[in-house]
């Protein structure tokens, strides 16, 4: 905030009283004294005005070219940059919006994004007022008041980035899948592929988004199509358009009677768009920003002498259908000279498993890197105890097996937290590097749980593995925990508390959860120290799932040589 008010050389601040001790705060930091109005003591009633006093009644008419707004990008680097949008820049997306007629005086919107971003501040702020239609704001923002509220109010649109579809998406798919029936019936509907008996059929999804629902917009960045396919099966349009804030933002946009899945939409009206040598989308109209906000230089870098506005991002044009392949400054130039888009990857290898809850592809310590976040979820569901072995071997070496050479991974990473993002959930990809080694700050950790049987499991994986260890420490993915420590471990829970149950760190995968569970369910307790000799003469059922043939194999690999070890000591 205090780079905002700075930079952007404010007279006036309007805040509300949950902000104004921030918005306080920045002043003081920048000792300067701005005007401040809380919007919350605002009272119209008692805003007057002199129906015989013509200077009363004189509005300010702004020039077309006049600053609007002045939008400030999160961006993946460097400082915010001011983005100054004229009166005609939003004049312009909004008469190229109207060919759509997709709004109505009856329509009600769910404004969910904040307003100072410029996509939800036209679609569902001045869009909707100029039709005179509905808006509908939440103060509280869970997936229960967002229901309540679609049904109370009879929504009919809303506009959302890929996040909030992704986590409906799951949802709605989880509770198809639990079924056999309602598998069968949604892979029908995909075959039938008709909006009308889809709509029949499932009934329910719509009415448990209210019911009145016409379709979704999406925006921000790349919705996966297969959510967007998904979701038409369900009977519901998903809308998905492409721009961004220098563009007031709307650069193309699917019309909801002409979906093109895969597609971020048809080129506006009055918009210009050609793919560059290098396949950079470039964009010309009356939609492009005035520039940057006292910083020519990086005006420059974006709109060259043309008029073209560079955007950054990789696409192709199909009957004025534009598709976006990937962003040019994350393109991967390998030693070599070969160019790696990594979203098209990350693409292919998240279609091959519902087990990746994301993925980053990166050159890390010179060679090509997947950096996977799995699905716990899904892991546990699936009762996967080595999470590493079943996506490296199962999921990154089928790929590798058809891939081109330079295109092959030739390292698998697995973590167990989210990847930096944006504001509106772009992944900031030049941090993956310092994840990796570590050097991201962490959120302040919990005090640590006394009691015996976390103590000693604890103790045991520090012994083995020489790592940090701590409560929500996720045994497989934080400790790196290969086959051979599995076998090892679930011998130690056997030997200790009796305790031989399968796919138990599936079922339990953190330090604390699997310790609560052996607190309350410990069989036996017998002390001593692990000895692999008495293991392996000794007749039990504990085995790895069967699922992984490489945690098999390793399994009865070890048997053999240590056996034979044991037999020649004797």
């Amino acid at each position: 905030m205090t780079y905002y008010i700075d930079n952007s050389d404010v007279v006036k601040i309007f805040t509300s009283k949950i902000q104004i001790e921030k918005v306080k705060e920045a002043l003081n930091i920048l000792n300067k004294q701005i005007e401040i109005i809380i919007v919350d003591e605002i009272n119209l009633s008692e805003i007057k005005i002199d129906e015989n006093s013509s200077e009363n009644l004189v509005i300010n008419s702004p020039e077309k070219e006049d600053t609007a707004l002045i939008l400030y990008t999160s961006g993946t680097t460097g400082k915010p940059k001011g983005v100054m949008l004229t009166f005609d820049n939003i004049w312009a997306n909004v008469g190229s919006l109207d060919v759509y007629k997709m709004y109505e005086e009856t329509d009600v919107f769910l404004a969910l994004l904040p307003m100072h971003h410029i996509l939800p501040l036209l679609g569902t702020g001045i869009m909707p007022l100029l039709y005179s239609a509905t808006i509908v704001f939440l103060e509280d923002i869970s997936s229960a008041a967002l229901i309540d509220a679609m049904k109370k109010y009879k929504v009919t649109m809303m506009i959302g980035v890929p996040k909030l579809w992704e986590v409906m998406h799951k949802k709605i798919m989880d509770t198809i899948n639990s079924k056999r029936i309602t598998r069968f019936i949604f892979k029908l509907a995909k075959m039938v592929n008709s909006l009308s008996f889809s709509k029949l059929i499932f009934k329910k999804v719509s009415e448990g988004f209210g019911g009145h629902i016409k379709f979704f917009v999406s925006g921000g960045s790349k919705l996966n199509p297969e959510i967007t396919k998904d979701f038409y099966t369900l009977g519901i349009k998903i809308c998905e358009g492409y721009g961004m804030t220098e563009t007031s933002p709307i650069i193309s946009y699917t019309p909801k009677n002409n979906i093109v899945f895969d597609s971020a939409g048809k080129v506006i009206k009055d918009v210009e768009v050609k793919i560059a040598d290098d396949n950079e989308i470039l964009v010309k109209g009356r939609n492009v920003m005035k520039g940057y906000y006292k910083n020519p230089e990086a005006t420059a870098e974006i709109i060259d002498k043309d008029g073209w506005l560079h955007t950054g991002d990789l696409g192709k044009l199909v009957n004025d259908y534009l598709y976006i392949t990937g962003r040019k400054k994350e393109m991967i130039v390998l030693s070599n000279g070969k160019n790696i888009n990594p979203i098209e990857i990350e693409t292919k290898i998240s279609s091959m498993t519902n087990l990746i809850s994301e993925i980053v592809i990166t050159e890390y310590n010179s060679i090509l890197t997947a950096v996977i976040h799995p699905d716990l979820e899904k892991v546990k569901d699936e009762k996967i105890d080595n999470i590493y072995e079943n996506l490296k071997w199962e999921v990154v070496d089928k790929y590798n097996q058809k891939a081109p050479d330079y295109k092959k991974i030739l390292d698998v990473k697995i973590i167990n937290e989210d990847f930096p993002k944006t504001k509106i959930g772009k992944i900031r990809r030049f941090m993956i590097t310092d994840m990796l080694d570590g050097k991201i700050e962490k959120q302040e950790r919990k005090p640590e749980p006394d009691f015996e049987e976390y103590n000693k499991i604890k103790k045991y994986l520090i012994d083995i593995k020489g790592k940090d260890v701590y409560f929500d420490s996720h045994i497989e993915i934080d400790l790196g925990m290969d086959s051979l420590d599995m076998v090892e471990f679930q011998y130690f829970l056997d030997l200790n508390y009796g305790i031989k149950e399968e796919n138990l760190i599936s079922k339990y995968p953190t330090l604390l959860e699997l310790a609560n569970y052996i607190k309350d369910n410990r069989n036996q307790e017998r002390i001593g120290n692990l000895d692999w000799k008495e293991i392996l003469n000794k007749d039990t059922s504990a085995k790895l799932p069967s699922s992984s043939f490489i945690a098999v194999f390793f399994k009865f690999l070890s048997f053999i040589v240590f056996k034979n070890i044991f037999l020649e000591l004797k």
